[in-house]
């Protein structure tokens, strides 16, 4: 039971939130919320609000959660969306993060199960 509690904790601490290079988004790569560099969660929550989202609270943290473009849109596959496709409603999911377990739709269309904390 330690090493499985060890394991996961090594799991666990590799997860990183990555975010897209560039702005295709509209938002300049040095305002992302995924740059923690400045340290301050004031400023982290204030580039969050300018990018349109809300500061939430996950298991890694502080996290921006930044409604999608594209939320409730029919979906068949990962493409589709700019967030997860979700397989129970096949629509694109509303915010990201978008926490908890899902079945979502991967490339091809292929389900996964996916949890986020």
């Amino acid at each position: 039971m330690r090493l499985f509690a060890v394991a996961l904790l090594a799991v666990l601490a590799a997860c990183q939130l990555v975010e897209p290079a560039g702005d295709e988004d509209g938002i300049a790569a040095s305002t992302r919320v995924a740059d923690q560099s400045s340290g301050s969660p004031l400023l982290l929550e204030a580039q969050c609000k300018a990018a349109g989202g809300s500061m939430v609270i996950g298991l890694a943290g502080p996290q921006c959660a930044r409604p999608q473009p594209d939320a409730g849109k029919a979906c068949s596959d990962s493409k589709d969306c700019a967030g997860l496709c979700l397989a129970a409603t096949r629509t694109c999911s509303p915010v990201t993060p978008f926490f908890g377990c899902h079945e979502v739709l991967m490339a091809g269309g292929k389900k996964a199960a996916l949890c986020v904390d």
